[in-house]
């Protein structure tokens, strides 16, 4: 119930009207303490703050629903500017000609007068001209930043979502290989990769995680992709720094390590290998990764193929814009993968 309502006052505070609401509520009680004639708020208090306020209205709508959409948005700036000054004029005419011609007619019971030269007036104009302008400013950027916000959260969900199934389909595959030999590792295996699922679906959907639990991940994937390796010990990793206390997003180095035993492992060179590194100092995590290339034939003429290093790239972009730098050399017998991140 708490969330709920803490939602509908969220809700509230970000609607369009309620905001031009609450700004003209506020600028009302305002004007009343400064254009009242006395030390005590009188009932004609009230109502000349109020009438101040059409020519204000007049002028103030006019830039937002007028002179914003035609030219400010449009980049024209000094168009927009004259546009102003000739907003401002007719806003001090209709001022001048609402107290010293009308009002007295309006309310017959009351005395008022133009009180402000047109200069004072002028001021108020361009007072309220900036402040509405920039809070309407702040409202189109702080939207604009919702959006990006929004769009790179279903950017990273879209993703994940690609590399799930894609790693799965690899692991089955090893299992699948242990069962045809009617090995009885196999129900451990299938425990071991339902506790890896578990990890990417659930335990690494959030934006960082322990990067303990990252590496603790791979080990896992790692020897669950051993069981169809001659020669496992073919494999090295290598962790040095500290790596308790430190966060990482997730899923940013199993695709580089799925795809080294793909080509480094499974292929049919002989001196075939995998080497991993981990570093970590201070400020920054190095990750490095390399593999002897040969010919794997069960992924040669996969439509999979390199969806994996793909997503990383896009996911790297969107979590450190600015703040990575990854390079991957392709070359005839080896892949090398070198990635650095500046950590938080």
């Amino acid at each position: 119930m708490v969330y709920k309502t803490k939602k509908r006052k969220v809700r509230l505070l970000k609607n369009r009207n309620f905001q031009h609401i609450l700004f003209w509520c506020l600028s009302y009680l305002i004007l009343i303490n400064i254009l009242k004639v006395s030390a005590e708020i009188q009932k004609i208090d009230l109502i000349y703050a109020a009438v101040f306020h059409l020519p204000l209205f007049l002028v103030v709508y006019l830039n937002l629903k007028v002179l914003f959409p035609l030219f400010f948005e449009k980049g024209r700036y000094l168009i927009y500017l004259l546009s102003l000054l000739a907003v401002v004029l007719p806003g001090v005419g209709f001022y001048f000609l609402l107290f010293n011609h009308w009002i007295d007619h309006i309310f017959p019971g009351y005395y008022f007068i133009a009180y402000y030269s047109f200069w004072d007036i002028s001021l108020f104009f361009v007072i309220y001209l900036s402040a509405s302008g920039l809070l309407h400013l702040a409202r189109s950027w702080f939207q604009l930043q919702e959006l990006e916000k929004e769009k790179t959260s279903a950017e990273l969900k879209a993703l994940k979502s690609q590399l799930n199934p894609h790693f799965l389909f690899n692991s089955l595959n090893n299992i699948y290989s242990l069962a045809r030999k009617k090995s009885p590792l196999v129900p451990d295996k299938i425990v071991q990769l339902s506790d890896l699922m578990r990890h990417i679906i659930y335990e690494s959907d959030v934006e960082f995680i322990p990067l303990e639990e990252e590496v603790e991940m791979v080990k896992n994937y790692i020897e669950l992709q051993n069981l169809r390796s001659a020669e496992p010990d073919r494999i090295k990793m290598e962790i040095t720094g500290e790596i308790k206390g430190k966060k990482i997003a997730p899923l940013l180095f199993l695709p580089f390590v799925e795809n080294s035993f793909k080509h480094g492992l499974k292929n049919d060179t002989t001196d075939s290998y995998v080497r991993i590194k981990i570093e970590t100092t201070a400020r920054n995590l190095f990750f490095k990764i390399e593999n002897r290339k040969g010919v794997a034939v069960e992924i040669a003429d996969s439509k999979y193929k390199g969806i994996g290093i793909e997503n990383v790239k896009k996911r790297l972009e969107l979590i450190y814009p600015g703040k990575h730098s990854l390079v991957i050399s392709d070359n005839e017998d080896k892949f090398e993968v070198n990635l650095q991140i500046q950590m938080n």
